[in-house]
């Protein structure tokens, strides 16, 4: 399976910064380039984040062959029916160059912020079943009904209908048995992070578990693990990704020996300071680092990948 690599930008102002850093990504020839979809950023409510999916379309504008999307939509904080028109939208508006990644939720302060109630562990694995089992009839502009717990449609349609057929992918974010499940039954990615705090030593073991578990999954449900594809949202683990070009290389080794099919990477902006660390840290990428990784690093992956034996077109 193809090795495919993305970006993460934090979508803060300057506008003109944003537009430059994806026209950057894309000149690199990455697959990828995402924004963030929160209300605020966590840590720090003060800082001026754009909204995610009008930002996108805006970036499809300015963009002509990468593919683009929000890692990760949630939602909790949006009305199912109205997520679906937007990504139908971007996916007009980019001609078909849209990835819908969904998650459960996150940040407990961003939900209260805005009145969204966090549930339990079951509850936002439910909410999230729901939403993408809407997902995936609405973004075939599909006509909808559903009278659930969570999300409530009536003869809902959908129109103008996806460009992408049958519809634009699906990517969900997983790290419980319960989430996973959603995204084998639906999607054609499954996201997961590495384990926040924690060194290569714990959160590569974890990430390896979490793809057996997804094999697992798979042959419960009748579908071949080969065509879900498994994407890790890298820089959340204290893991120095980008201390060197051999470093970059022996941490995407490492996760596509455990099951990796995709990586995404978070983007530096200088305009916002508060993000010093990461880099200091070697876990979020400087342009000049991530030209470096475009060049050196990430051609022998793909290269790597096409000797392997063709599965999944």
């Amino acid at each position: 399976m193809t090795v495919r690599f993305g970006a993460t930008i934090l979508q803060v102002v300057p506008f003109a910064q944003l537009r430059d850093d994806f026209a950057f990504v894309e000149s690199l020839g990455l697959d990828n380039a995402w924004v963030i979809d929160q209300f605020w950023i966590d840590e720090v409510p003060d800082v001026p984040l754009l909204e995610a999916w009008t930002t996108l379309a805006a970036m499809a504008r300015e963009t002509e062959r990468i593919r683009i999307g929000a890692m990760v939509t949630n939602v909790a904080t949006r009305n199912t029916a109205m997520l679906a028109k937007s990504i139908l939208t971007v996916d007009q508006v980019s001609g078909g160059r849209v990835e819908a990644a969904v998650g459960g939720g996150f940040y407990p302060a961003e939900h209260a912020a805005i009145g969204v109630e966090f549930l339990d562990g079951p509850g936002r694995g439910e909410r999230l079943r729901e939403a993408v089992a809407v997902l995936d009839e609405a973004l075939r502009g599909d006509l909808v009904n559903h009278d659930g717990v969570h999300v409530r449609l009536s003869d809902a349609v959908f129109r103008p209908g996806p460009t992408q057929l049958p519809r634009p992918p699906l990517w969900v974010a997983a790290q419980a048995t319960r989430s996973l499940r959603v995204a084998v039954h639906h999607a054609e990615a499954v996201v997961t992070l590495g384990e926040e705090g924690k060194g290569m030593e714990e959160s590569l073991p974890a990430f390896r578990r979490r793809m057996d578990r997804v094999d697992e999954l798979c042959i419960e449900e009748g579908r071949d693990p080969a065509t879900l594809r498994r994407c890790l949202f890298a820089g959340w683990a204290n893991e120095p990704i980008f201390a060197s070009s051999e470093a970059t290389a022996e941490f995407i080794g490492r996760y596509v020996e455990a099951g990796a099919t995709d990586f995404t990477f978070y983007l530096y902006n200088p305009a916002e300071p508060l993000f010093d660390e990461l880099v200091a840290q070697h876990r979020m990428a400087t342009r000049e680092q991530l030209e470096r990784a475009a060049e050196d690093v990430f051609p022998r992956f793909r290269r790597a990948a096409a000797r392997e034996p063709h599965r999944d077109g």
